[in-house]
């Protein structure tokens, strides 16, 4: 099932990415907002998630798509804009400014995300350009939806409230990392730490995001939604902080992989990956080196600092 009804207005899209381990790991959210009298589209996933989303909207009956929204600009979450546009002209696109221009010209977005992700970059497929036209202007208010800025995971991200119909809905993007549902209870996350990694700048958005109040729903692009929005953003907190204390402690020389043996040992929360089918463990052990690279690179620049 790719589809799915969270509360009245609110549906989870699981976008099908051709690999193994991938399938339901990258979500978009569509919003009907019938007192309002628009509709609301909160990431397309990569380009290759494209044609099959564009057939879920036909069959949820999605009609006409006002808005489409992007918390950050990375091929795995704004990589199909291009490709939507194309299918939906009258959608005008929010995303944070810094990022704008990366959907205008995708080169050095393309150039980078093959050197961080390899081979994975087939799996998302090559965006296309967006024309400036489709993007709101810098000034642009929607009424019913609060943009927060929470740089961390990318210098340009931003988390998102809508209030739907009185339900406080936080799109939080990657500001606390991914978090996975396990079979039974509990949750699998992961920091989502890039290379060109800024601990205190992440951890002050993770802050900000513990400081809202009312907060109904967190909706998560990797993967899912939960009403414990506070608790999942604490957890992530003290894992953040736990993996810089287990890193910083290891000698400077230390390689990735030491680094993420370390990690996996001293960090109570990765024994829950055991519960994961094979395809994803496989995918989360991939992040979770880059997560790591992200630390090693902080710290290392701390050091020379």
């Amino acid at each position: 099932m790719t589809v799915k009804k969270i509360i009245p207005g609110l549906t989870q899209i699981m976008l099908t990415i051709p690999r193994g381990g991938f399938e339901s790991f990258i979500n978009a959210w569509l919003i009907k907002d019938e007192k309002r009298g628009r509709t609301v589209l909160i990431e397309t996933g990569p380009a290759s998630s494209v044609p099959k989303l564009l057939d879920d909207l036909i069959a949820l009956g999605a009609g006409r798509i006002d808005y489409l929204v992007y918390t950050h600009v990375h091929m795995d979450h704004s990589g199909g804009a291009g490709q939507f546009i194309v299918s939906h002209p009258e959608t005008k696109v929010i995303a944070p400014m810094r990022g704008r221009r990366h959907l205008v010209d995708p080169s050095r977005l393309i150039e980078g995300s093959r050197a961080t992700l390899g081979d994975i970059c087939d799996a998302y497929g090559m965006p296309q350009p967006l024309s400036e036209d489709a993007l709101v202007p810098e000034d642009f208010e929607l009424n019913g939806l609060e943009i927060i800025e929470t740089p961390g995971h990318s210098p340009h991200h931003n988390s998102y409230i809508y209030d739907l119909d009185g339900a406080r809905i936080l799109f939080a993007g990657e500001v606390g990392g991914c978090c996975t549902e396990i079979s039974g209870g509990g949750f699998f996350i992961r920091p989502a730490t890039p290379h060109k990694f800024y601990y205190d700048t992440a951890i002050s958005s993770l802050d900000k995001m513990l400081a809202l109040s009312d907060i109904d729903l967190i909706c998560y692009p990797h993967t899912g939604c939960s009403h414990k929005w506070r608790e999942l953003l604490q957890a992530a907190k003290e894992q953040m902080t736990l993996w810089k204390e287990i890193i910083s402690e290891q000698p400077k020389d230390v390689s990735v992989e030491e680094a993420v043996k370390a990690v996996m040992i001293k960090d109570p929360r990765m024994k829950l990956m055991d519960m994961l089918p094979e395809a994803e463990k496989s995918r989360e052990k991939f992040f979770i080196r880059q997560s790591v690279n992200g630390y090693l690179g902080y710290i290392r620049s701390l050091e020379n600092s």
